[in-house]
């Protein structure tokens, strides 16, 4: 049994903090009331925020209250940072005042795998059933919601977008913040939901599944309860909105590691291999290839297949990413005898090649060959997209010459192209002269596809028209 359906009053206009201390003393790694205040404060949030400390009359020149039913108006989210024991009290005084939705920040329940952890949490499991009220946590960092200027941690960016983020690990929901902000993505809603006593990942699911600030749904999970209902919501929404799905906990020893952390049943890969085939969820193993998966949907055209161009400098480079390109999924097919006999009329083989991948470094340094040459394999018929192959040490010229701001204008041009083939730009490091992350980034901020790897750009690309294959499939399947 779950308790009340999320979304009630969310977000939230009215939050109260139970469990704001006067100082900042921490005897224990985590958060307290005050810290979550000040956050809260620092992305200034619009609505009005109730401090719970019922040793205190004023906090920081704010009112203090008691206790949550002693606010004098309704309240939509309170947020308890009490310790573990305290909690059931504090429980039934937000059913009491009539709370939707109560978060519970604190650990030292199920997670800790001893007989005391486990009574609380039966204990909160009575009561929010008994009261209908929506529990999240415990063990949890809550939420950050950008339009609503509601973050959970300090010194994040709020940047509003289309791709949300549901995860059981707090940690990992500030990473999937930070790696979101530089690769340009905007977030619409990222959940932290810890231990999931009684509010879990299809609850919060099927609540981003009707979520108009929501495109693309990311997810880390360690285990699961109801798993056909997961399975179900991910089948069926997964058709609309991309699911992004990192699994963990599927080695001993990360199994070991999520019992201890969130309280959860891993599950077997088994099991989990069966979910991703047949529910088409995109497989990840980090939030780098999260992050990198959600941008490749969110600014690429849908892909016709997997075939793909390279196209790059340097004889080594180009064997070396063909390999790459198959071992991530991607096919490279030869080029068609036309687009050859086109790209013969001005290109010379010497120290330069054709075959797939391209070895061309006069493409980079005058930009009308490269123009044609994109234009060339954008036509192709046996080419669904193009990755162009960048090493990073190219963008120390900035200043010798202009090829990096033509590079940068005619690709920008193939991208914007309605109805274009996908094209994205790999900044590679090989030999480690420049850093590649940064000018990747850089490219984005003008609007380019830009991935601080070959593999990472693949990878991405791969997945990217995986799930558009699985979504042309079931369209065309009654």
């Amino acid at each position: 049994m779950t308790n009340r359906k999320f979304g009630k009053n969310f977000p939230p206009k009215t939050i109260a903090i139970v469990g704001v201390s006067r100082n900042e003393i921490l005897n224990h790694p985590g958060y307290t009331g005050l810290k979550l205040l000040h956050i809260l404060q620092e992305g200034k949030f619009p609505g009005r925020i109730y401090p719970v400390n019922p040793k205190a009359d004023f906090i920081e020149g704010m009112k203090a209250y008691p206790k949550v039913s002693a606010i004098p108006e309704p309240v939509d989210l309170a947020t308890i940072t009490v310790p573990a024991a305290l909690v059931p009290e504090v429980l039934e005084d937000c059913i009491a005042a009539g709370v939707p939705t109560v978060q519970i920040c604190t650990s030292g329940f199920g997670e800790t795998g001893d007989e005391a952890g486990k009574r609380l949490d039966e204990r909160l499991r009575e009561i929010a059933l008994r009261g209908d009220v929506c529990v999240i946590g415990p063990n949890c960092m809550g939420f950050h919601v950008p339009s609503a200027r509601m973050q959970m941690f300090e010194n994040v960016p709020l940047e509003p977008g289309p791709v949300a983020f549901l995860s059981q690990s707090g940690g990992h929901s500030r990473t999937f913040i930070l790696n979101a902000s530089h690769m340009g993505i905007g977030i619409s809603k990222v959940i932290s939901y810890g231990n999931a006593l009684l509010t879990d990942a299809p609850d919060l699911l099927e609540y981003l599944g009707d979520d108009p600030e929501t495109r693309i749904i990311c997810m880390y999970l360690e285990g699961i309860k109801d798993g056909p209902r997961l399975f179900d919501l991910v089948k069926r929404i997964n058709l609309v909105k991309p699911i992004i799905i990192w699994k963990s906990g599927h080695t001993y020893c990360g199994a070991r590691a999520a019992s201890s952390h969130t309280g959860s049943l891993a599950g077997s890969n088994e099991v989990w291999d069966a979910f991703f085939k047949q529910t088409g969820a995109i497989r990840v193993g980090s939030i780098e290839e999260m992050t990198e998966a959600a941008m490749a949907l969110l600014r690429l055209n849908p892909s016709s297949g997997n075939r793909a161009a390279v196209l790059g400098a340097g004889g080594g480079d180009s064997v070396a990413a063909g390999d790459i390109a198959v071992e991530e999924g991607l096919t490279m097919p030869p080029l068609s005898p036309e687009t050859r006999a086109k790209l013969l009329e001005f290109v010379a083989l010497v120290n330069q090649g054709i075959s797939n991948p391209l070895d061309l470094p006069t493409a980079f340094g005058y930009h009308t060959f490269l123009k044609q040459t994109l234009d060339l394999l954008t036509a192709d018929p046996v080419i669904d997209m193009v990755i162009v192959r960048l090493e990073a040490e190219f963008f120390k010229f900035r200043e010798a010459f202009s090829a990096i701001a033509e590079f940068e204008r005619v690709i920008l041009s193939k991208t914007q192209e309605r109805g274009g083939k996908p094209i994205a730009v790999a900044v590679t490091n090989t030999n480690k002269v420049e850093p590649s992350e940064p000018h990747a980034r850089e490219l984005r901020q003008k609007g380019i596809l830009a991935f601080s790897s070959l593999r990472g750009a693949c990878r991405a690309l791969s997945r990217f028209a995986a799930y558009h294959r699985f979504v042309r499939e079931s369209s065309a399947t009654p």
